[in-house]
């Protein structure tokens, strides 16, 4: 130490230490704040997003009810699969070549998607976009591997960038540009990111499994400990008894008797030596009742009835069919955001391709006007609906032959009754529109439902 640090130090070392102090503090909930990785106010903490995830992909690989769960999902989500059509012809034609080019591939894709958003409650995808004709390809990153998510803080649904674990660079890790930051560069990849259970003040999803992790693994030590029980009620040892027996005869009576006799065995003795059988004590308590209101507990969680985990002896045929509807309402609406989830990926691959110098597509006047077509979850419901619509079409038929109503009111009605919603000025003005020889809408098939979407 030199003579100026010793004067420094003694005439303003309290100021020194006080500075110090302070950049540390700085630097410290610096780096704090970024490994809490929390974006949005209600977001959990970095740490707990990171176990919630790793246990509810842990579960899934050994909790066969949490295996369940989520195929449950993915097999009513995406059904038989989700096609995407457009009638607009080079669009629809873009579509296929998307849909099915062998790096994408995405009817296979589908379903590890939904699986994957079902377990996390988010999925993070990144669009790499060929300049040489404009095609994207997609590719899925674990939600376990971003740690930040930075967003527009007087908007939070504003995404800015997302931050990658890597093994490669476990300091830094990759940044991503969300769609806004590098949607018209096309050499650069962007990220997507998709949540559901994201309450109000979140940008992180959460996955369907996480409130039932804890109950999930009571089940599994309750049932464990079940399947010991059982065993040892059944297990017994052998006591045998020598009598006048000294220390030799009793040692070498148990290198004679090393190996215990199998089950079916004939043991012969004489008058000295008595064999008999010790079992433990362990009364078989009733405990069904138990098991069952932890099920119902993990049931009641996953939105659906026990007779969907393989236990139909719990109700009857017409409790069960009373118990489906909520459970099928909560796949509808999974299955609306999944399919939304397919059409914004499209359309975002779309814009791309407008972005190719010399791009022989244009956006449409009308958008891209993208439908998808998906399996129906109400099969039962919609025999019903067809069979009422049918009934209803012919009385409507007759009330129009003798003039009691107009063909726009028996246009509402039949959409009604057929379970549509419908815009019935835009739909006469297209009918007029229509060629002569047309059949009359009143008696007219209906098309299959579908969803449409206008492009940006």
């Amino acid at each position: 130490m030199n003579w100026r640090e010793r004067i420094a130090g003694r005439l303003f070392g309290d100021v020194i230490d006080a500075r110090i102090q302070a950049a540390v503090k700085v630097v410290d909930n610096k780096w704090w704040d970024q490994v809490s990785g929390a974006a949005g106010p209600q977001d959990k903490r970095w740490w707990e997003i990171r176990d919630d995830l790793e246990d509810a992909l842990t579960a899934w690989r050994t909790n066969p009810l949490a295996f369940r769960i989520v195929s449950l999902t993915t097999d009513y989500v995406v059904g038989a699969g989700i096609q995407i059509t457009s009638p607009v012809g080079y669009i629809d034609d873009f579509i296929n070549a998307l849909t099915s080019h062998r790096l994408n591939k995405l009817e296979m894709r589908y379903y590890q998607w939904c699986s994957e958003l079902t377990r996390s409650g988010e999925i993070f995808i990144t669009m790499h976009t060929n300049p040489a004709d404009g095609l994207s390809y997609f590719r899925a990153i674990p939600a376990v591997k971003i740690d930040q998510i930075e967003a527009d803080p007087e908007d939070l649904e504003r995404e800015l960038r997302y931050h990658e674990l890597r093994t490669d660079k476990p300091i830094i890790g990759k940044w991503w540009p969300a769609w806004e930051a590098a949607k018209d560069n096309i050499e650069e990849p962007v990220m997507l990111h998709y949540a559901v259970n994201r309450p109000v003040g979140c940008i992180r999803g959460q996955g369907d499994l996480t409130p039932l992790l804890g109950w999930l693994r009571r089940y599994k030590e309750w049932l464990e400990d079940r399947v010991r029980v059982n065993r040892y009620k059944n297990a017994f040892l052998w006591h045998v008894k020598i009598e006048g027996a000294g220390p030799a005869d009793i040692q070498a009576k148990q290198g004679q008797y090393a190996k215990p006799p199998s089950p079916g065995s004939v043991i012969v003795t004489d008058e000295t030596e008595e064999w008999s059988p010790v079992q433990p004590d362990i009364k078989a308590e009733d405990v069904k009742d138990d098991g069952k209101a932890l099920r119902l507990m993990i049931a009641a969680g996953a939105g659906i009835p026990l007779h969907y985990l393989a236990e139909g002896e719990s109700a009857t045929r017409a409790t069960a069919t009373e118990m489906t509807g909520p459970t099928i309402r909560h796949y509808e609406h999974r299955q609306m955001f999944f399919c939304d989830m397919v059409l914004d990926l499209i359309e975002k691959a779309h814009h791309r391709a407008l972005q190719i110098p010399g791009a022989h597509m244009h956006t449409p006047r009308g958008g891209l006007q993208l439908a998808y077509t998906v399996s129906d979850l109400r099969e039962e419901d919609a025999l019903k609906t067809a069979e009422a619509a049918k009934h209803i079409i012919e009385f409507l038929v007759g009330m129009k032959a003798e003039g009691w109503i107009t063909t726009r009111k028996a246009l509402e009605i039949a959409y009604k009754f057929a379970g549509e919603i419908i815009d019935v000025e835009a739909l006469m003005t297209e009918l007029e529109q229509t060629p002569a020889d047309t059949t009359d809408p009143a008696d007219g098939d209906s098309e299959p439902a579908s969803s449409a979407r206008s492009g940006d």
